[in-house]
């Protein structure tokens, strides 16, 4: 049990389909032309999934363990980065987000961050190298970090939360040595729903609320 608090604390600190590298000339063309006449071809990126809006928050709902439940929110922004801070009834943890068009990254990772300092200003030190999301946002995009393999299972997962149901979600499976842990994102909302497994042992944490600037 206290492996899995230990993994738990870290996990928790821790878009559309692309068409095929061939594209015809044809289908360039059609979609310029949809373009011409208005209509927007949607592309989704990484960023797409990961709202980093300074003042929005998040809050999940806990099953199978006493520190399945959190709160998320982000403190500061700056370019490309968040500050985001991160309270789960066991510890407050301080995690710096870079987003870019081909990926979501954690940067900077401190547990036990009680009264964080606007960390964007100074010259941090990156102390971290994890891919939240990669792009493209495609079924078989996949990558592997500290934390283990990782890949896009779906775009189009249906999660049943206590605020609803979200459609055309991502899922992305972590697959490590013991465990396994499914993430599932919302286009413009961010994550609704993570799930972690481990022999016998399945803990989530489900959004019950949320709000993004």
């Amino acid at each position: 049990m206290k492996r899995i608090w230990l993994v738990l604390i870290i996990i928790l600190s821790l878009n559309l389909l692309v068409g095929c590298n061939d594209v015809t000339q044809e289908t360039e063309k059609e979609k310029s032309n949809d373009v011409n006449q208005g209509k927007v071809v949607p592309i989704n990126n990484p960023a797409d999934y990961f709202p980093l809006a300074k003042g929005s928050f998040w809050e999940y709902e806990g099953d199978g363990n006493e520190y399945a439940s959190f709160n998320r929110k982000v403190l500061f922004t700056k370019g490309n980065l968040a500050q985001i801070s991160e309270d789960n009834g066991g510890t407050v943890i301080t995690r710096i987000i870079e987003a870019a068009d081909n990926g979501i990254k954690l940067v900077y990772f401190e547990p036990e961050s009680y009264n964080p300092n606007n960390m964007l200003e100074t010259a941090f030190v990156s102390n971290n190298d994890t891919i939240l999301i990669k792009g493209p946002i495609q079924v078989g995009t996949n990558w592997t970090d500290n934390d283990g393999a990782k890949e896009i299972v779906a775009v189009d997962a249906q999660v049943d939360t206590p605020i609803g149901k979200f459609d055309n979600c991502i899922k992305i499976k972590t697959k490590s040595i013991e465990e396994v842990i499914y993430r599932y994102y919302k286009k413009d909302i961010g994550m609704v729903k993570q799930e972690f497994i481990s022999g016998d042992t399945t803990i989530t944490s489900t959004l019950k609320k949320y709000k993004i600037e």
